[in-house]
Formats: structure tokens, sequence, C-alpha cells
């Protein structure tokens, strides 16, 4: 919303400019001169480069939403390694705590026999 904004009045600035701004003058390429208003020359020069600024901005935050997409994606993938290691220990601490087949469990002998 707040670049739409910047871009509206952008906008606005550069058509009243271009209106306020009808003096015509001319310019000059080596030998070859060619009159010109300054309000459409200011237009024909802020717009393509209004363009060319957006398109760099977009391609840049292009490149910040795959790498944040990369980053969610190892994110899962640790936390799914996380979880498997954790069933892991479990299985273990359960398997530790039971008595195994070929262990003896010996009770502890009262002292009341003579």
């Amino acid at each position: 919303m707040i670049r739409l904004f910047i871009i509206v009045l952008f906008l606005a600035f550069i058509a009243i400019f271009s209106l306020s701004n009808l003096n015509e003058i001319t310019i000059w390429f080596a030998t070859f001169g060619m009159p010109i208003k300054v309000g459409p020359l200011i237009a024909l020069l802020s717009l393509p480069s209004l363009c060319l600024g957006f398109l760099l901005g977009w391609v840049g935050e292009l490149r910040q939403i795959r790498r944040a997409r990369k980053a969610e994606a190892h994110a899962r993938q640790f936390q799914k390694q996380i979880l498997e290691l954790h069933k892991r220990v479990d299985q273990l601490n359960i398997s530790s705590s039971l008595p195994q087949e070929s262990e003896t469990v010996s009770l502890p002998h009262s002292s009341s026999e003579k």
C-alpha cells in the first residue's frame, strides 16, 4: 500500500511538473539540434527510470523470497530429523529399561531365612 502511494505521488509530481514547464529549449547532439519542451522531456526521462528502479527492486525481492523459501525448507527438514531422533531416543530408552531375556533378575533375600 505504501508502494502504491509512493508511485501515485511520484506520477502526480511528474504530471504537474511536465504540465507547468512547457518552455521550449533546443537540445544539441554533436551537430544535430532539436527543439523540445522541458516538461515532456522530464516525463520521458523519469518514467523509464521509475520502471527500471521498480524492476531492479522486484528482482532483488525475488532473490530474498527464494532464499527465504530455501531456509524454510531446510527448517522443515531439520524438524523432521529432530522428530526422528526423538523417536530413536525414546525407543532406546524403552528398550534399555526393559530386562532382556538373557538377563536374570535377582530378588533381594530376606533375612528371615535361617
